[in-house]
């Protein structure tokens, strides 16, 4: 699954603070692999980072303080953290308890959080569903 990468234009959108995020998830969970670091990897070509240094900086126990960003560019942030967490379908504990407090520092109510993770797994079944009608499948 990969949804189209959206950063903001906006000036509230911190491409290195984001990274640092997606790392920190990624080694968040001692079981992440490939899949999951190739993500994080794409994430900081798209941005212009550079990716080995950010791995080499960046650490699973790595926070950020309170921060004002716009709800928007926050929430796709959490998106991004949560759909990175859950790409081998187990979003741990570890991997949760990052995420909640990521989005306590962005403003993000746990509801709104809960509500993503929601939105992702529909977003996984109706994926799914779509791959089974392009293959001739009938759904």
């Amino acid at each position: 699954m990969d949804l189209d990468f959206f950063y903001p234009d906006a000036g509230d959108f911190d491409s290195e603070t984001y990274l640092r995020i997606m790392i920190a998830i990624a080694k968040a969970d001692k079981d992440n692999g490939p899949r999951e670091y190739e993500f994080v990897r794409q994430r900081a070509l798209k941005l212009g980072l550079n990716y080995d240094d950010f791995m080499r900086t960046t650490d699973k126990t790595h926070t950020i303080k309170r921060q004002k960003l716009s709800r928007l560019t926050a929430l796709f942030v959490l998106r991004d953290a949560i759909m990175l967490a859950s790409m081998d379908r187990n979003f741990s504990l570890p991997e949760k308890q990052k995420v909640y407090t990521y989005a306590e520092r962005l403003g993000i109510p746990r509801k709104d959080v809960d509500a993503i993770e929601d939105w992702l797994k529909e977003y996984r079944k109706l994926s799914a569903r779509w791959e089974l009608l392009v293959s001739g499948v009938v759904v």
